[in-house]
């Protein structure tokens, strides 16, 4: 016999008749009409080529080699219930497993302190690990599970594939330091444009687009630096009169590394949506589906609004050069 040839359906009923030893009692177990259950028992005995079954008093009753057969097929079909059927389940409470975010460098400083104070209460065998891989490696790596969750703004990062989530939206704000010698809580037009500026270029490319923006507006930066990482910015900052323009979210990150002033800029820009992307194969992964939840719980809808805000320690009135 080819197992290519076998209906396994057909041993759910042969399982069903050798337990209730009767065809109208299998019917009922199988939710079956008991014609098609007689149909089933015919097509067995075709597959076997044996009786299976013969007919007494009480209803039917498994030949020798049927009998033969009830402790395997019994086994099988507790095996493919368990280990295919069976849902698989998480418990963050036990599991020891490491999970992957995929984040830009300030990203690290925006989610990961919520997020590890999350785990360690709900999950404390479950390690945290942060990548930063460029856009053409993000979704090969969300599709092997290398990756778990792409956290933060990707607007490049586009695929059938692909799930996102919207979490919450954020617009810009100006940020100095703290004893900027010109700008207060408010920047004037003239302020934004007389005033030297340096620029974040991250991966996600979220200032290329509000260059854009601010040109449609007639305003053009005096640029006088780029740089590639947010965590450079506190730095800068301490020995400049700079201006940089962040994502809000960001502004308060840094504002808490450093002695900086955040700033109502003079312009409106279109806030900037975060979302956590992951790959269809992990949709209805128990782990994942649980990891997104906490995410999504820590983070979603909230629209984070700039306002002016300056750090609690008292400025220093001494001017510094740009």
């Amino acid at each position: 016999m080819d197992i290519a040839d076998v209906d396994l359906n057909l041993l759910v009923v042969f399982d069903a008749l050798l337990r209730s030893r009767s065809v109208s009692g299998a019917a009922r177990t199988l939710k079956m009409s008991q014609p098609a259950t007689s149909f089933a028992l015919n097509r067995l005995r075709k597959m076997f080529g044996e009786p299976l079954f013969v007919r007494t008093a009480r209803g039917i009753h498994p030949t020798p080699y049927a009998e033969s057969l009830s402790a395997p097929l019994e086994a099988i079909l507790e095996r493919i219930r368990s280990d295919l059927l069976q849902q698989p389940t998480f418990d963050p409470a036990t599991e020891q497993r490491s999970v992957t975010f995929n984040m830009q460098d300030i990203g690290e400083l925006v989610f990961l302190p919520r997020i590890l104070g999350r785990l360690n209460k709900i999950a404390p065998g479950v390690q945290l690990r942060t990548v930063n891989l460029p856009a053409p490696l993000l979704e090969p790596a969300l599709r092997s599970g290398e990756v778990d969750i792409a956290l933060g703004h990707f607007p490049d990062l586009a695929g059938a594939a692909l799930f996102q989530q919207r979490l919450f939206s954020h617009s810009f704000v100006c940020i100095v330091r703290a004893d900027h010698p010109t700008i207060q809580d408010e920047m004037t037009r003239r302020q934004f444009l007389d005033g030297l500026h340096a620029v974040v270029h991250p991966a996600g490319h979220m200032n290329d687009s509000l260059e854009a923006e601010l040109q449609a507006q007639g305003l053009v930066r005096k640029v006088s630096v780029r740089i590639e990482h947010f965590l450079a910015v506190p730095t800068i900052l301490s020995q400049s009169n700079l201006i940089f323009t962040v994502p809000y979210a960001i502004g308060e990150g840094l504002a808490r590394l450093a002695d900086i002033k955040l700033v109502k800029p003079p312009f409106k820009a279109k806030p900037r949506v975060i979302h956590q992307h992951w790959h269809a194969r992990f949709q209805r992964d128990a782990a994942n589906r649980w990891l997104r939840s906490v995410v999504a719980e820590l983070f979603m809808d909230k629209e984070i609004r700039p306002r002016a805000r300056t750090p609690k320690r008292q400025a220093s009135q001494s001017g510094r050069p740009t």
